[in-house]
């Protein structure tokens, strides 16, 4: 009981931005000054017209393009930052499938990051992500089910998606399976490392 509660203690906001930006704040700077190399000039047309292109694309429906052109906006990578910017072509690269940009949305409505905070979209969108197989969604839902946001506490099927989290990477889904395994019974652990190892094998 005592690790259930600290469980649901652990502030899950924390737990996703971490997840989102794992770096924390990126370099920006240094002593190199860009503007007194000679091909300084080059490399900002070629970064131009490479965002052109980007653009073009996405406006055209290209969903690869969409999903580039929605983080250089989160990033601030080439353009101005901007989330809510950000979610519109992460929206559109979504709606197209593309398991990364729901990943990415599903993490801004749980943050509240370039709209409102919304658990039901950041469901949606994890969801989507996540029976594609895409990491950060699997943890995102597993956050969700372990700290029953936006969904029922569901501790059993929290396990099974960090489990499937874990197998892709993630030190954030690492380190609450064995939080969990401290809550669930011996008999649950066991089903829940079967479950998750059926849903990679059925991908």
């Amino acid at each position: 009981m005592l690790r259930t509660l600290l469980i649901l203690a652990i502030p899950a906001a924390g737990l996703m931005a971490n997840l989102v930006d794992p770096g924390g704040p990126r370099f920006r700077g240094g002593p190199l000054r860009l503007e007194a190399i000679p091909i300084a000039e080059h490399l900002r047309t070629a970064q131009a017209q490479s965002l052109a292109r980007c653009r073009a694309a996405a406006e055209a429906g290209d969903a690869e393009a969409q999903t580039r052109l929605g983080l250089m906006y989160y990033c601030g990578d080439g353009v101005p930052m901007d989330w809510s910017e950000a979610r519109t072509w992460l929206r559109k690269a979504s709606e197209q499938g593309r398991a990364d940009a729901q990943a990415k949305l599903g993490a801004m409505c749980f943050l509240g990051e370039g709209g409102p905070c919304s658990l039901a979209e950041s469901l949606r969108w994890f969801r989507c992500a996540a029976e594609q197989g895409q990491t950060l969604a699997q943890t995102g839902l597993g956050i969700m089910y372990a700290f029953g946001l936006g969904v029922p506490q569901d501790l059993l099927r929290a396990y099974v998606w960090l489990r499937q989290g874990e197998a892709g990477g993630s030190a954030e889904a690492a380190w609450l399976c064995r939080e969990l395994e401290s809550c669930l019974a011996p008999a649950q652990i066991e089903e829940g490392k079967r479950l998750a190892a059926e849903a990679i094998r059925r991908r």
